[in-house]
């Protein structure tokens, strides 16, 4: 085989870990828009645990991304390391045309921005000293936040924060009754470059594992259903009455409920009254 040259490849692009917990490690290829993620102890029980949460992200996204205000991130592949894996080696150099073709420009860091819109995130911080507005590495938006990215000339292009939290009151819900599991541990991103924003997405989050937990869509699990709620806070609007974004965030959820199951309504309406009553109570505390 004829030596690799340099110009073939981006010298620059860099394997980073970005989470690690006691299973498995998450990284990503520089900017790139894929994740990758890897057991730490590559025995078989893992490898299979780690094949059910790649199992469940496919599900997830074949059954709650059609047609949703929040799109999910494709689970790309799975790859057993019990398995040998052939590669077809290259025996001999590419042709100049072939290198232009193949060669990608530099990626540009990427940037996240979490939507905390049940969260009113001080300005202030320790000492008084002024909190950073642009911080690419942890980025949260609270409800004034997004409002001051609104106020600029191209706000025409953001979708409005009421369009936002009924987005997320309809991802909930294909969540609940379209996946049949509660929703816990989602995050919702805005997702871009360089502050740039391509498209709003509900990110499935991989660290440290998927925690998603099925139910049986019976009156038992509502209670399920409020944990794995107020275990995704800050991001939904607070579930007080009276608050138009949680109106909204209402009128999202309900919009997806199955009509043809008779318990549906029932079931949907005693998980918004008991989240409710679960907010009025940490609100005494």
């Amino acid at each position: 085989m004829a030596a690799p040259q340099t110009t073939d490849v981006n010298a620059e692009w860099k394997i980073i870990t970005i989470g690690r917990g006691s299973f498995a490690s998450i990284s990503v290829l520089t900017g790139r828009p894929i994740a990758f993620k890897h057991v730490i102890i590559p025995a078989k029980e893992k490898i299979q645990e780690l094949l059910r949460e790649f199992e469940t992200l496919c599900f997830i996204y074949e059954t709650c991304n059609k047609d949703s205000f929040f799109a999910i991130p494709r689970p790309f592949a799975f790859y057993d390391p019990a398995n040998r894996a052939s590669f077809r080696a290259v025996n001999r150099p590419l042709g100049p045309h072939l290198r232009r073709g193949t060669h990608m420009d530099k990626a540009r860091d990427p940037s996240l921005c979490r939507i905390y819109f049940g969260k009113v995130i001080s300005e202030v911080g320790r000492g008084g000293r002024p909190n950073l507005f642009l911080n690419s590495a942890n980025f949260p938006l609270d409800v004034a936040r997004y409002r001051k990215i609104l106020e600029n000339d191209r706000a025409g292009e953001y979708p409005s924060v009421e369009e936002i939290v009924y987005g997320m009151g309809e991802m909930l819900g294909r969540l609940h009754w379209l996946a049949g599991n509660d929703g816990r541990d989602i995050e919702f991103v805005l997702g871009g470059i360089a502050f740039i924003v391509l498209h709003m997405l509900a990110c499935v989050s991989l660290i440290p594992s998927v925690q998603v937990r099925s139910w049986e869509k019976t009156p038992k699990d509502v209670p399920m259903l409020v944990e794995a709620f107020f275990i995704n806070d800050p991001y939904y609007p607070r579930p007080i009455p009276g608050n138009p974004l949680y109106a909204e965030f209402k009128r999202g959820y309900l919009s997806v409920f199955p009509t043809a199951f008779p318990l549906a309504i029932q079931l949907a309406n005693a998980f918004l009254h008991a989240i409710e009553v679960e907010q009025a109570k940490r609100a005494d505390k």
